[in-house]
């Protein structure tokens, strides 16, 4: 295909007071070997040099400043007000690795099925030094991502059929965490979400990212993500029947939150609702795990049952 003739890939940044890591952001999508590419970069109300940067990038890129309006609602306004069969975001601390967007295009080309498809990333540090990289996926299992209540998707190594978006609907401002993770429940509903080995982006750690700041604020995200999922009408009886075990495994995973904000009291509480709610899980190994490191952390007395049990 000549480049024209291959889908558009629009690809929104929301850009808020982190000029520093702006341009490697930028310069990681121009750098691109795909030839069909709009990125729109929409300022939040920055009040430090963004502006400025995008200014020198007048003509390769399309950007505007706006009045703050928050993460998700920007992204929301950059879809609708672009054209790319292809959409996704990339957020402007966070950049794509060579050859991201091809991969991404061609995977989609070759899977007509599939309507978001997903790869791996590295972690950088603040000076974009990478660390590690993202766990290993196994092939990607829609009820297994429902019940887990565990998130192995990847936003910036993902890319979205524009249809899914307008049959899921847009992110929902109401997250400030878990938008991304919202969508995916949602998408999930009407589309098929495939893993593909590969990286394809950097999510860069520092003392303003999300994935460092306190994690005990995103807990109750999550419980409202999963009652908002649940009240849905559209959810299959096979993954109906299984609510009670979804939502044991989403007090779980809110307890581990707590756990990483140091709210051991509210950590213990949710172990507790999580038993609550499905009190067989008290009959799984990895359940009875979940409840004792939410309740007793890594404390001594967690650490010496987990050594009884004979788990490393």
């Amino acid at each position: 295909m000549s480049g024209t003739s291959l889908p558009l890939v629009t690809v929104i940044t929301p850009a808020y007071n982190q000029g520093e890591f702006l341009r490697d952001t930028i310069e990681s999508v121009l750098s691109q070997n795909y030839p069909h590419i709009e990125l729109y970069v929409l300022n939040d109300g920055s009040t430090d040099n963004t502006e400025a940067i995008l200014k020198e990038y007048t003509g390769r890129i399309r950007w505007e400043t706006q009045t703050n309006m928050g993460q998700t609602a920007t992204i929301n306004k950059g879809w609708r007000n672009t054209k790319g069969s292809i959409i996704t975001w990339l957020n402007s601390d966070d950049t794509y690795l060579p050859g991201a967007v091809k991969a991404g295009v061609d995977y989609l080309l070759a899977h007509p099925e599939t309507g978001i498809v997903f790869a791996d990333s590295v972690f950088t540090d603040a000076a974009g030094n990478h660390l590690n990289r993202t766990r290993p996926v196994p092939p990607f299992d829609y009820l297994q991502f429902v019940t887990g209540c565990e998130n192995p998707i990847s936003q910036p190594s993902s890319f979205i059929r524009r249809e899914v978006m307008e049959k899921a609907g847009e992110l929902d401002p109401s997250f400030y965490y878990f938008m991304d993770w919202d969508f995916w429940l949602r998408a999930g509903l009407c589309t098929k979400i495939d893993h593909t080995d590969g990286v394809w982006s950097t999510y860069r750690l520092h003392a303003e990212s999300k994935t460092v700041s306190q994690s005990k604020k995103a807990a109750p995200e999550l419980i409202y993500m999963y009652g908002k999922y649940f009240s849905m009408g559209n959810i299959p009886a096979g993954i109906r029947k299984l609510e009670k075990k979804a939502r044991m495994n989403m007090y779980f995973t809110c307890g581990s939150y707590y756990l990483t904000g140091e709210d051991f009291a509210s950590a213990a509480k949710m172990a507790r609702k999580a038993l609550g709610v499905y009190p067989a899980g008290i009959f799984s190994r990895k359940a009875l795990h979940k409840f004792l490191y939410c309740t007793f952390g890594e404390r001594p007395l967690y650490k010496a049952i987990k050594k009884i049990a004979g788990r490393k």
